[in-house]
């Protein structure tokens, strides 16, 4: 062949597409400490690694216009927070980007998570982007070439960057994290920041798929669960009774007989929350906890939230093993709904909390406390509901009481399920000859009475509360008869 020929080919290879090389994932030399951090792009915690302009455009290209972060969560286990499961908030980042001597900022970015948390010095909730983890987490990579292959990283920050970087002269990321309202209690308690730092390191798209798949600590963090679930775009949550609080349903299961009168027959924490977008409500979540069970009875637990008739949509049933992440069998469940949401969220109680040996969990003086299953619901609307039309708090939740065929609800409440015993009951029924209702709702700092103790002599003051119509006494429920209350505490039950 000729030399022409050789020449023409090694021209036509050299102008040939090269196929371009994967990323590779770098770990960066600037942490974040006491809550805020100023990040050097260009700089690797190795200074062999150290990033060029090239690198940084070949990284944005490849996750299609944005640069992608790895947070390596680092926080002290206490409170709330755990090895396990352990969470910072993001106030503000912005990165800063110099090319030809101009500066172009990016303040645009995002998290797999969020929660609405109020700053330090203010009790106003707002939803901010959350960064979760564990200790130890992730063994990030299956890749053996990435520099964070067997390291811990644990979230994701994903930050739009609309210009070439391969000119870039200088990259600094300026980070902030969120001083929380801890005095509120969960989540704030959560997602609060220690002196610990935080590692980065800026991914590839390996990594960061795999690192997302993994969501290191997120089952467990308060106020995540469900609202990773939620599907429809959120622009806030509105919380009843507050982000932080719960109604108790407790419940006296004899209906229609008055029976011992303890209402700890069954016992249940609850949470409603409603995701609200342009001023509607686009989705719906529930959180729970069983605290009590002090019959021989086994009931199913629904929650009924009356909405216009020609609302629909789908979501997604939990139900978390007692102090675990784990959910139990057959569960997440999916579910869809005509008409008011009405749910049942959990299915034969005495099987679900249960003391091996004993009839009852929670109620007895001698016994030892147990924690209860866990439960959570997302719920996503296929058209947004105006607020008014969904109706008040504390809803009505109701007990099926699988023995007898009953079900119990609040007095103002009529039956809704067609099986069952008292199935024509109207509005006013779910009283005896008195006026005692057989459920309650109360403040989470109520604790139950005693097994085959009644509830008007473990709290004195009821009695005059329901002789006046609710009129009276209305702090009842914070002044027991302290020999006849089981004190199971709601830093107990309430146990993530």
């Amino acid at each position: 062949m000729s030399r022409y020929f050789w020449g023409f080919l090694l021209a036509a290879m050299l102008a040939m597409p090269q196929a371009q090389a994967a990323t590779v994932s770098v770990q960066l030399k600037d942490t974040i400490k006491q809550g805020s951090g100023s990040i050097d792009l260009f700089r690797a915690k190795q200074q062999k690694n150290n990033l060029s302009a090239a690198d940084l455009e070949a990284m944005r290209t490849e996750h299609g216009g944005s640069l992608i972060f790895a947070v390596d969560v680092n926080e002290a286990a206490n409170g709330s927070e755990k090895a396990s499961s352990q969470g910072v908030a993001i106030e503000s980042a912005v990165l800063t980007v110099v090319v030809g001597g101009n500066s172009s900022s990016f303040s645009s970015f995002s998290t797999p998570t969020e929660s609405m948390l109020a700053k330090v010095g203010s009790s106003e909730r707002k939803l901010y982007y959350t960064l979760i983890g564990q200790t130890g987490s992730s063994l990030i990579t299956p890749s053996s070439n990435s520099e964070l292959n067997g390291s811990s990283y644990d979230a994701l920050i994903t930050m739009p960057v609309n210009m070439a970087l391969d000119s870039a002269t200088s990259a600094t990321l300026d980070i902030t994290l969120l001083e929380t309202n801890t005095s509120l209690g969960d989540p704030e308690a959560f997602y609060d920041y220690t002196a610990g730092f935080e590692d980065l390191a800026l991914v590839s798209v390996e990594d960061s798929t795999f690192l997302a798949g993994l969501a290191p600590g997120q089952s467990e963090a308060p106020l995540v669960i469900t609202q990773g679930q939620v599907l429809n775009p959120i622009d806030s949550w509105v919380y009843y009774p507050s982000a932080v609080e719960y109604y108790i349903a407790a419940y006296e299961d004899n209906y229609p007989a008055k029976s011992d009168y303890d209402f700890n027959d069954l016992v249940v924490g609850y949470r409603v929350g409603l995701g609200m977008a342009d001023d509607k409500v686009s989705s719906l979540i529930v959180y729970g906890y069983i605290i009590a069970r002090g019959s021989g009875f086994t009931h199913d637990w629904y929650l009924h939230i009356g909405l216009p008739d020609e609302a629909s949509g789908s979501g997604t049933v939990n139900l978390f093993k007692a102090g675990s992440s784990e959910q139990e069998s057959g569960y997440p469940k999916s579910i869809s709904q005509s008409g008011s949401f009405d749910q049942r969220l959990l299915q034969g109680t005495k099987s679900l909390m249960q003391i091996p040996g004993l009839e009852f969990a929670n109620t007895e003086a001698q016994i030892s406390l147990i924690q209860g299953q866990k439960f959570s619901v997302s719920f996503d609307f296929d058209t947004p509901l105006n607020l008014e039309d969904v109706a008040l708090p504390p809803y009505d939740p109701y007990l099926y009481v699988t023995n007898t065929g009953y079900e119990i609800h609040l007095p103002q409440f009529a039956s809704r399920l067609g099986n069952s015993v008292n199935s024509a009951e109207g509005v006013g029924g779910f009283k005896n000859e008195q006026g005692y209702p057989f459920a309650v709702i109360i403040p989470e700092d109520w604790e139950p009475p005693l097994e085959h103790v009644d509830l008007g002599e473990a709290y004195s003051s009821f009695l005059g509360y329901v002789s006046s119509s609710g009129t009276q006494n209305t702090s009842w429920y914070t002044l027991p008869s302290e020999s006849k209350i089981k004190g199971i505490g709601k830093g107990f039950w309430k146990w993530d």
